[in-house]
């Protein structure tokens, strides 16, 4: 008796499982999340802020590791010419913050052994600077950044 309905049990979750297959409508299949992480929509300045947000962990961890940092990246030079979102968030002080931060990632890219954790802490601290004015939204993260 046990095995008649262990085998009515298999069957019923077999047919139950064909019903529900996605092709069935029962339920909806599942999806790659595609929305954009920007509330404003991914800009060209947003996507070369992504760029400067690898660099930026990419040379945590190579601090962390005793290497060398990464050349300065050209890139970066983007940052005063990138199109923004539909809202202008750019102040009157953007170019300076902006100067800030390229001044901030040279010297950190040139930096010795003796002096690498203090301009490294000082890229981090110039993102700190214009986003405390600027689009606040990634200051937790870039916080985080920070090396002690």
């Amino acid at each position: 008796m046990k095995k008649v309905i262990i085998i009515i049990a298999l069957i019923a979750g077999v047919l139950a499982f064909q019903a529900i297959r996605p092709e069935s409508g029962l339920i909806e299949q599942a999806a790659a999340d595609t929305m954009d992480v920007n509330p404003n929509g991914s800009s060209e300045l947003s996507l070369l802020m992504r760029d400067m947000q690898k660099y930026t962990n990419q040379a945590k961890a190579d601090l962390k590791a005793g290497k060398a940092p990464a050349p300065y990246p050209a890139a970066f030079n983007k940052l005063f010419t990138a199109k923004i979102s539909e809202n202008n968030t750019k102040s009157d002080f953007y170019n300076q913050f902006g100067e800030l931060y390229i001044s901030s990632v040279k010297n950190y890219a040139s930096s010795t052994t003796e002096n690498r954790v203090e301009t490294y802490n000082n890229m981090v601290n110039a993102c700190l600077a214009c986003h405390s004015q600027h689009c606040p939204g990634p200051v937790p993260v870039i916080k985080k950044m920070k090396v002690e």
